[in-house]
């Protein structure tokens, strides 16, 4: 997130999801309305994720050069901790500069797809569009996405399924957060509690969950404030016009797990709050700001349930192989 261009999102419309059956790779993106995709895991009870953030693709004076840089990050973290998923939170291009925000949605739908594994898109402000219909459905169509937000504002959830099986055993929940209300607000709090009244009518004993969100919530504030996060802070937390309510619906939900978030690139820490993990991943793209002070990487997510409790797990990756944990000291 741009400290500059916090507030600079152009305002689009939403299409109604035609949907679409992919398939191959263990995975599939369910057809219809329902803003539900499948993903079948590799192994019974487990699941490896990668969640990348702020990749601001044709950020900076050298776009070019950033872009190429970001990319080869991205390949990297791939092939070094071989996710089966992974998940971009948040700015992954930068603005309508020069009215080309879809040309280069186009392009960084090309170089996410292109990478080979199945990959979920979440909104984040500076992913501005004159035209969000146009990219609604180039997210859909695009290689190996598991999109499914048309007929929410890039609202959805994704279902994390055992091979072969029939109920999930995990659900990433989707929100987008700048629009059409700006940080988790009115419109995302309705959503997710309509969200959480389909798992419920749907299945009666819902699975856990993780919610993805670009703009933390106010609560991630509190956490540091009161020392009880551990990590790295080196910026306010933005939380824009999101409001202390919205955790209160997470937390009445009784199935969310964690809620992770981008938006503050300088940001990377992590506390409990009622149960709940609230968690920055770490900036990716070197079209943003805060390389110089803090490495850029990403975030592996590991559910195993083969332990008595479901646990997951998460560590801060790089490009080199190298891993850091918010419990280690350094950056």
């Amino acid at each position: 997130m741009d400290k500059l261009n916090r507030r600079n999102f152009i305002k689009g419309t939403t299409i109604a999801g035609a949907g679409l059956l992919l398939g191959g790779k263990g995975w599939t993106q369910a057809a219809g309305a329902d803003s539900v995709a499948r993903y079948f895991t590799r192994e019974q009870g487990k699941l490896k994720l990668l969640a990348v953030t702020d990749l601001h693709f044709f950020d900076s004076k050298t776009p070019e050069d950033n872009n190429q840089k970001s990319v080869a990050e991205l390949k990297a973290l791939v092939e070094k901790f071989k996710p089966e998923l992974m998940l971009l939170n948040g700015d992954t291009w930068f603005e309508d500069l020069g009215g080309k925000s879809f040309q280069h949605c186009q392009w960084a739908t090309e170089q996410i797809g292109g990478l080979g594994i199945p990959w979920i898109f979440n909104f984040g402000n500076h992913d501005a569009t004159q035209d969000f219909n146009k990219v609604y459905e180039t997210l859909t169509n695009a290689p190996n996405s598991l999109f499914r937000g048309s007929a929410n504002y890039g609202d959805y959830r994704v279902e994390i399924c055992n091979p072969g099986g029939l109920n999930p055993f995990w659900n990433l929940i989707i929100v987008n957060d700048y629009f059409p209300d700006r940080g988790f607000n009115r419109y995302q709090i309705n959503w997710f509690n309509a969200e959480v009244a389909r798992i419920r009518e749907k299945y009666p004993t819902p699975a856990p969950s993780f919610i993805f969100a670009h703009i933390p919530l106010p609560q991630f504030n509190d956490l540091w404030k009161k020392g009880n996060a551990v990590g790295i802070k080196g910026e306010p937390v933005m939380f824009e016009g999101g409001t202390k309510k919205a955790f209160d619906a997470i937390k009445n939900s009784g199935m969310v797990r964690a809620c992770f978030a981008g938006h503050d690139h300088l940001n990377n820490y992590w506390g409990n709050l009622d149960g709940i993990r609230l968690q920055y991943l770490r900036a990716t793209g070197y079209g943003g700001y805060g390389g110089e002070k803090l490495k850029k990487g990403g975030t592996i997510i590991e559910i195993d349930l083969s332990r008595p409790e479901p646990k997951f797990e998460t560590t801060t990756v790089f490009e080199d192989g190298s891993t850091w944990t918010p419990e280690a000291k350094g950056k």
